[in-house]
């Protein structure tokens, strides 16, 4: 009862909590390593722009992968159709023999 009452209560929060410390230990990494490299402090400006550059590439790639995902739905009828025709072209290379349920010599008179 008191484990599910305190996951309840502080789970969305410790979530919450995590998410922000982990930006933040993020970024303190980021700006050590930059200022160990001696690069020039980042102006909100290059931020923005690198934000906005990676939002697009996302974009391109998730509308890439939509599309390609859209493509390969609407080709499903041409696949069959291209497995059919395979069929047909192996069957009437190599024709299998047709059996039946009824042995052929005991037929026969």
């Amino acid at each position: 009862m008191v484990k599910q009452r305190f996951l309840t209560h502080f789970k969305p929060w410790l979530f919450a909590v995590t998410r922000v410390v982990g930006l933040i230990v993020g970024y303190q990494l980021f700006d050590k390593t930059r200022t160990y490299f001696q690069y020039a402090p980042l102006n909100s400006v290059d931020v923005v722009a690198a934000a906005t550059v990676a939002l697009l590439a996302i974009g391109l790639l998730c509308g890439l992968w939509a599309w390609g995902e859209w493509c390969w739905f609407k080709l499903r009828r041409l696949r069959r159709f291209c497995s059919k025709l395979k069929q047909a072209f192996n069957n009437r290379r190599r024709p299998r023999t047709v059996r039946t349920s009824r042995s052929v010599a005991g037929t026969m008179v």
